[in-house]
């Protein structure tokens, strides 16, 4: 008989090592995913719908930092070329980010307002 005061013991003929004599018996804690399964199964339906709800409004409202970073940082981008342009001496990129016919070179990365 092993010490209990020793912990657990593992047995090594028991299927993947499982632990004997665990202090919590033969089944394992919930993780905490499992426990907020578990609740919201018991809460209901209802309650269910509510989550699915508010995780939506959570992925909508993270879509839209991710928008607002995007045309954040094509406007940052615009300023920069624009800065670089004045700097080189050249007419550099329109109000829109497109280049001029002076400096036209090929194709073109439209801005993401002009996208969206």
């Amino acid at each position: 008989m092993p010490d209990p005061s020793s912990g657990p013991s593992f047995d090594p003929s028991s299927s993947a090592g499982e632990p004997t004599g665990a202090p919590w018996g033969d089944e394992l804690p919930l993780t905490t995913v499992e426990s907020f399964v578990a609740a919201l199964i018991e809460a209901g339906p209802e309650v269910a719908e509510h989550m699915v709800r508010a995780a939506n409004e959570l992925l909508l409202a993270a879509q839209a930092i991710t928008a607002a970073a995007e045309r954040r940082l094509a406007e940052q981008r615009r300023q920069r070329e624009q800065a670089e342009a004045a700097a080189a001496g050249g007419p550099g990129p329109d109000a829109h980010g497109a280049p001029t016919a002076a400096s036209d070179s090929g194709p073109v990365l439209r801005s993401v307002d002009e996208v969206a």
